[in-house]
């Protein structure tokens, strides 16, 4: 019961110009998101949780939650 060996269709491919590198290299740098509202500015008697990324002395970035 030996089947034959059917070979695998080759696959060809294209290589795609690098645009997007290109791109990338005359664009402007992207702005940093501002906050929506301070803390103060918000009337509520609740605490508000608030996200921010802590970046520690060995360059690691994490999310910290910070209460106010």
């Amino acid at each position: 019961m030996n089947r034959p060996v059917i070979p695998a269709p080759q696959k060809t491919t294209r290589r795609r110009p690098r645009t997007a590198a290109r791109r990338k290299a005359t664009a402007p740098a992207p702005a940093a998101p501002q906050p929506r509202e301070t803390a103060e500015a918000v009337a509520s008697d609740r605490p508000l949780l608030s996200w921010v990324l802590v970046t520690d002395d060995s360059g690691r970035t994490r999310p910290e939650a910070r209460w106010s």
